[in-house]
């Protein structure tokens, strides 16, 4: 569930290009067939609610990535996410050479790019990790409230106002997180199918992870002009890096067989790629607001594959607890494209 924001995914224009766009061909031009084809994929990129619709395929790829890690009950959660930050660097390597990026990014950007690479895979840990302990759609829920805590993160590091209305929206979105943990204090024993214990602890897990996104959307604010697949790398191979460096010392690997186990690896890393380049497509085509609101497919994908895949019992509280969340998620959304 890589919670990641992007923004930019044009190749550069080199020199040549550049001559080329200033050159109006002719009608015996051979430049006139590619013309049209651009003429037309700029109009499709103009159809209304196309953003929408790449916000909306994004969080469907995400959830089934989740899904993913709840049927691989005997892996690792840090062993899945070697396996998806391989077939990441894989396809984004390429992405690179063909952009002509470095590596390292941006001067002048390169803190921000490391710190979104740290809190990228500190949340993605914590996320995977929520799932072995509590239900799947409540992990998601609460990771899914990382847009309601950016405003905070933002009053305090970026020094950007703060209002009634998002301080409101973070105690409602607490309130929520409450009723998915189901405290025993409040709730009582053991409820549904996991315990109490284990409850708290992937509630308290799922939502360090949530802050853990909401920094890392602090940090791509400030990676104005560093390139989205230098991005994705850089987040795959320090997950790669420190993932592979505790697995060995804790002696966690259990590399799983061919079949089953395997073609769940690749369906991972194949809604991991799909899904960055759906949010990235999504931002660039879309405002942030409307594209976070599209994303709310992601709770609804969760709690419909934990019905109809994993066959666990859904509570009270846990609806409740999405309906306050993922409202404050749509109010945050719509404020922001409101204000735009």
């Amino acid at each position: 569930m890589n919670m990641t924001v992007f923004r930019f995914f044009k190749r550069p224009a080199t020199h040549a290009a550049a001559r080329v766009k200033a050159t109006a061909p002719s009608e015996s031009s051979p430049l006139l067939a590619t013309t049209r084809k651009r003429s037309r994929w700029q109009l499709f990129l103009q159809l209304p609610g196309l953003g929408i619709l790449c916000g909306l395929s994004s969080g469907i790829f995400f959830a089934t990535g989740s899904l993913v890690v709840a049927l691989l009950p005997g892996m690792n959660s840090m062993e899945l996410l070697v396996f998806r930050s391989l077939l990441q660097m894989a396809v984004y390597s390429c992405v690179i050479i063909y952009a002509r990026q470095s590596l390292l990014g941006v001067p002048g950007e390169r803190r921000f790019l490391l710190f979104r690479a740290i809190t990228g895979v500190i949340s993605v840990n914590l996320i995977y990790y929520s799932f072995r302990l509590i239900p799947l759609a409540d992990a998601s829920t609460i990771s899914f409230s990382a847009p309601v805590f950016v405003s905070i993160f933002a009053c305090v590091l970026l020094k950007e106002p703060c209002g009634v209305f998002d301080l409101g929206t973070v105690i409602t979105t607490m309130a929520g997180v409450v009723l998915i943990a189901k405290p025993s204090f409040l709730f009582g024993g053991d409820t549904g199918d996991f315990s109490s214990k284990d409850q708290i602890m992937g509630s308290i897990m799922a939502f360090c992870g949530c802050l853990s996104v909401s920094l890392s959307y602090i940090s791509m604010r400030k990676l104005q002009k560093t390139h989205y697949s230098v991005i994705i790398m850089s987040f795959s191979l320090l997950a790669i890096f420190v993932n592979s460096i505790i697995l060995t010392i804790v002696n966690g690997w259990s590399f799983p067989a061919c079949g089953r186990d395997g073609w769940l690896l690749l369906l991972l890393g194949f809604t991991g790629i799909i899904g960055q380049f759906f949010v990235t497509a999504s931002l660039k085509l879309e405002d942030a607001g409307p594209a976070s609101i599209a994303r709310a497919i992601d709770v609804v994908m969760a709690f419909i594959y934990q019905v109809a895949f994993l066959e666990e019992s859904i509570e009270w509280t846990s609806i409740l607890g999405a309906v306050l969340v993922c409202s404050c998620v749509v109010l945050t959304g719509w404020r922001k494209w409101k204000r735009r």
